[in-house]
């Protein structure tokens, strides 16, 4: 009995780690800077070789896609200090309609400008997992002084 509960705990334990898995995406990029009525957002563009983390749907590297319509607004566009967001989804459509969604929320109180900004499909991969909270860090040997 004690090895089939043993047996049950451990296949639970492992449904219940994230994978990551490759998935094409869509995504687009929002920005706008609060000290200038501008804001800039993208076409939408697919990513063919994007990681998804299969427990959160989360795309793994946003932030990394984040920081390069940062650095691109920043040097193209002349754009100081831009906030910026990444949208992203499975199907065009959706992302889409996101898209216009947000141009009509924004279009009274900004002036939108479409930019185009090339996401470059870089791995983020193994840079999002060792960033991750729930990675385990590898343990330092503790130096213990010794009394004489």
């Amino acid at each position: 009995m004690f090895y089939v509960l043993f047996l049950l705990a451990c296949l639970v334990g492992q449904s219940a780690e994230a994978k990551v898995k490759q998935k094409p995406m869509y995504l687009f990029g929002f920005a706008t800077s609060f000290v200038d009525s501008l804001a800039y957002v993208t076409d939408v563009q697919y990513i063919d070789s994007s990681y998804v983390d299969t427990k959160t749907k989360f795309l793994v590297g946003r932030n990394m896609y984040s920081i390069q319509l940062q650095q691109f607004l920043m040097k193209n566009e002349g754009c100081k200090h831009p906030v910026t967001s990444i949208f992203f989804g499975k199907k065009k459509e959706k992302v889409e309609k996101l898209r216009q969604s947000i141009i009509r929320r924004y279009e009274g109180d900004y002036t939108l400008k479409t930019v185009t900004c090339p996401f470059q499909s870089e791995s983020y991969v193994d840079q999002e997992i060792t960033n991750s909270p729930d990675a385990t860090p590898e343990k330092k040997p503790s130096k213990k002084s010794k009394k004489k």
